[in-house]
């Protein structure tokens, strides 16, 4: 089949290709499905990128870029702010790139949303970005100066992934997850963070003794 009259073939197998991963998974998507759901000939993917990592690469970027931009600029607003700030900043800091993203691209949003919570089970190294990430680290710091440094990194690592995924799973309302299971998620990540950065931990030898 050929290339349909007046349609970009490149964003026909991007938008093929986030539709098929979203639905069935990265490794459960042939090259050949992909030109077959674009409506093009079965060259088409390798024309256009070459391999099916560099159309994955293509599709994690399509609306990666624009989550990254946002989440540095609210790490930057949090550690620019004068007055104090809290695990909620933290939490919304990562939460709201993706709701705005959810809110303007609808189906293809929440698609995307989707394949990156997958990459984050499988391959998460692969969709990090290095300074988005140090700028949550840094804001994260001034929220619980006095925990270390890299609990501070695991416990946002941890946070992000529980976002993602509840993101990627949650009942929409419209174009956005439902006001009430948002509201929820939210109080339970800010709580999980307070409770791993700034609670201090019981000693060893009780939890010991609780777990006997």
């Amino acid at each position: 089949m050929g290339r349909r009259p007046g349609i970009d073939g490149r964003e026909l197998l991007l938008a093929a290709a986030l539709k098929l991963f979203s639905e069935h998974g990265i490794e459960g998507v042939s090259i050949r499905a992909v030109n077959r759901e674009a409506g093009l000939g079965p060259a088409s993917v390798h024309y256009h990128f070459g391999t099916k990592e560099a159309l994955l690469d293509a599709v994690i970027r399509a609306y990666g870029d624009s989550v990254i931009e946002a989440t540095k600029a609210r790490a930057q607003e949090i550690m620019a702010a004068e007055g104090p700030a809290t695990a909620r900043d933290l939490v919304t800091m990562l939460a709201e790139p993706y709701l705005d993203l959810m809110a303007d691209r609808g189906r293809k949003g929440a698609a995307w949303v989707r394949v990156i919570s997958s990459l984050l089970q499988s391959d998460p190294e692969r969709i990090i970005d290095r300074s988005a990430a140090r700028l949550g680290w840094n804001a994260a710091a001034k929220v619980y100066p006095e925990a270390a440094p890299e609990t501070v990194r695991r416990a946002m690592r941890m946070c992000y992934t529980l976002l993602v995924t509840q993101l990627a799973h949650a009942k929409l309302n419209g174009r956005r997850p439902s006001t009430l299971d948002f509201e929820l998620l939210i109080d339970f990540l800010t709580a999980g963070l307070d409770g791993a950065l700034h609670a201090p931990a019981p000693p060893r030898k009780a939890r010991r003794a609780r777990a006997s």
